[in-house]
């Protein structure tokens, strides 16, 4: 199976261990709001227009969906808030990168480019 999630490498100044990604889009529900992320990567997510009141070092669950995608490529994801600037955005790092997850972002790429 060819993998479409874990084919980047770090270039670059940037030495992140995950290269960021802004497509798909997703669709990220946090605290009964639903926003859409800027980027993601196999280590988070960066949602935009974030207007709550978490702070960094909070444990939330969140519900994500791939925008984009015909087919409803859904899941509840613990996640942990690294950084969040009111009316900008919230950073948030996924617990694991448990297999669910990879899963979910491999189904997501995989309906993605079968449909083009």
């Amino acid at each position: 199976m060819t993998s479409y999630t874990t084919g980047y490498h770090v270039r670059g100044a940037e030495r992140r261990r995950d290269r960021r990604l802004p497509l798909p889009i997703f669709t990220v529900q946090l605290d009964g709001v639903t926003y859409q992320t800027m980027n993601w990567s196999l280590g988070g997510l960066l949602i935009q227009g974030y207007a709550g009141e978490r702070k960094a070092g909070d444990t939330v669950q969140i519900d994500i969906k791939a925008k984009d995608n015909s087919a409803d490529f859904r899941m509840k994801i613990t996640v942990k808030v690294i950084r969040a600037v009111s009316g900008e955005s919230i950073a948030l790092q996924f617990d694991a990168l448990s297999p669910e997850i990879y899963e979910f972002f491999e189904r997501c790429f995989a309906d993605r480019f079968k449909r083009r």
